[in-house]
């Protein structure tokens, strides 16, 4: 499996220097234990987004990687979706970034992707991606089911991504909606 990079969002530097007093120049010897639990548990939060990063890559790493063939699969694939979003050199960029923990522009552009298909557009394009992947190990499933549950998966990976770095990100934001909250 293909691992991304460790992504830090400013926010969560911000948000260990005001909540648990460190420093990025703090050394890993001066921590207590309770501190190292608390970085875990942080950790164990911020995990969501680096999950489905990494699983975005992976279902990315499934498909068969571009080629200098003129009809290869990304053309297939293009075709069959009737989206040039699905063309290498419109993902190349996307995909390096999510290689290097920050997934949101994948995300992004997968998610829309999927969206922006129609019924039959989903259909061939589930097909082509079944097709790819093969069903050798899934005996039993006919490849646009395959296919089908590859793009389900981009879609919830794509979603929490998005999510888990949408709303509430500065420290502010975060004592905000807390302070909202505990009002009578």
């Amino acid at each position: 499996m293909l691992v991304p990079r460790v992504y830090q969002p400013e926010s969560f530097a911000r948000f260990l220097e005001h909540q648990m007093n460190m420093t990025p120049e703090l050394e890993a010897g001066r921590l207590s234990a309770e501190k190292v639990a608390d970085l875990a548990l942080l950790a164990v939060a911020h995990a969501p987004a680096y999950a489905a990063t990494a699983r975005l890559i992976s279902l990315m790493a499934s498909l068969p990687v571009p080629s200098d063939k003129p009809r290869d699969f990304w053309f297939e694939l293009w075709q069959a979706a009737d989206d040039p979003v699905l063309l290498p050199g419109n993902l190349r960029h996307q995909l390096l970034r999510a290689i290097d923990g920050d997934g949101t522009a994948l995300a992004d552009q997968l998610l829309h992707m999927v969206a922006e298909m129609n019924t039959e557009q989903r259909s061939a394009a589930a097909t082509v991606i079944g097709k790819a992947i093969g069903t050798n190990h899934l005996s039993g499933y006919k490849a646009d089911y395959i296919g089908e549950l590859w793009l389900r998966d981009v879609e919830s990976a794509a979603w929490q991504i998005l999510h888990a770095y949408s709303g509430r990100r500065t420290w502010e934001d975060q004592q905000e909606f807390v302070r909202a909250w505990q009002r009578d």
